[in-house]
């Protein structure tokens, strides 16, 4: 590549880049790299890849590999580079709370609490550590400044929009982020990576849960321990079935579950921890009329101005994404408390599944407005 010798201006705030190894985040240190940003690139030690398999998987994110990839990067734009071990916070944070959820019959989302946990508290501490106030980081999202304050919005790129990951960032956090790569495609992003000579412009995707190496169930039962032998019923009671475990099912899920002789395909429509037991049903089985969602995050200006206000209930008309490869469905969203919402649907319906991420937006699906944890009391229909 160039000779990677950038002029550096000190009016900008020095950065801390978090660098996967990835092109995403290649591509995002070079751009601030090109704006003159001082920069400290910083890869995050989270997990014992070697002890847990998971580099032998097709892709991972954030292994001894990837640090190799993520210093070459660094080396060519010519910043300091740094492991920083977080394997700690991230065991207790991410893994521990990931195994615990699957146990409890619901289904975690791991990258959203990496994302709040990890990279935008423990990260963002670490950053002050290098003299660096702002973090910088490949997500595919944009934050947008206005009288009123910082405006969460997706990615340009609509199949790769992460802003999901991100309902939980507070406005002093997106006040002192960089979105580096927000405003361009994924075949963008490799077009730079490549026209600049970066190593990283063929790598491929990582997997979406990084740390898992085979299948999750599996992980779950080897970290920490399985249920045992359960049965599949239907919503009547009727048994039609055993399996091994209610952690190793999600609502929602259609393969893996080996029951023959219905007459249409069965699909997971409950989960009962406390039983063993998963509820079986059709398609239709799992449609309902709404969901409750709480621990909520309010991060549009507008949203924190409303539960400033302390008028309860209120009710809003949003799009609401109930899993990340989700485009959204329209929804009336009912505020009880700053903690607790529920969701109506107004405009088709989506499976959900309790315990993944509720994220509303606004009815352009443009600006994310707030999310929340979906509670397993589903309404139904």
């Amino acid at each position: 590549m160039d000779s990677g010798k950038y002029s550096t201006d000190r009016s900008k705030p020095a950065v801390v880049v978090a660098m996967s190894g990835g092109v995403d985040s290649s591509v995002a240190a070079y751009l601030l790299a090109k704006q003159g940003y001082p920069l400290v690139g910083v890869s995050m030690q989270v997990w014992d890849y070697k002890q847990n398999s998971a580099e032998n998987s097709r892709a991972t994110c954030c292994s001894p590999a990837d640090f190799c990839d993520a210093r070459m990067v660094a080396d060519a734009l010519e910043i300091p580079f740094y492991v920083v071990d977080f394997e700690a916070t991230f065991q207790a944070e991410v893994i521990q709370r990931f195994v615990d959820t699957y146990k409890q019959g619901l289904t975690p989302n791991p990258c959203i609490d990496c994302n709040s946990r990890v990279k935008f508290r423990e990260l963002r501490r670490r950053a002050l550590g290098f003299g660096c106030e702002v973090v910088a980081t490949g997500h595919y999202a944009r934050i947008k400044k206005s009288s009123e304050g910082f405006h969460l919005l997706r990615g340009v790129d609509s199949n790769k929009d992460q802003s999901y990951f991100l309902y939980t960032c507070r406005q002093d956090e997106l006040e002192r982020t960089l979105f580096p790569i927000g405003d361009f495609t994924k075949p963008q992003i490799r077009e730079i990576a490549r026209e600049v000579g970066l190593s990283t412009a063929q790598k491929p995707e990582s997997q979406d849960i990084c740390f898992v190496a085979g299948s999750v169930q599996d992980f779950v039962t080897k970290i920490g321990g399985g249920r045992g032998r359960g049965d599949f019923i239907t919503k009547g009671g009727q048994k039609v079935g055993e399996h091994d475990g209610v952690h190793r099912f999600t609502v929602g899920q259609r393969r893996g579950l080996h029951l023959g002789g219905a007459p249409e395909p069965l699909y997971v429509v409950g989960l009962n921890a406390s039983t063993n037991e998963v509820i079986v049903g059709p398609r239709e089985d799992l449609k309902r009329e709404g969901f409750s969602v709480q621990e909520m995050h309010w991060v549009s200006p507008s949203s924190r101005r409303l539960i400033a206000e302390g008028t309860f209930p209120f009710h809003q008309d949003v799009v609401v994404q109930v899993r990340s490869r989700h485009e959204g469905v329209r929804a009336r969203m009912t505020v009880l408390s700053a903690d607790e919402s529920e969701v109506s649907w107004t405009d088709g319906w989506a499976p959900v599944s309790p315990g993944q991420a509720a994220v509303m937006y606004d009815l352009n699906n443009e600006e994310l407005l707030c999310g929340g944890r979906i509670r397993a009391n589903l309404f139904e229909t």
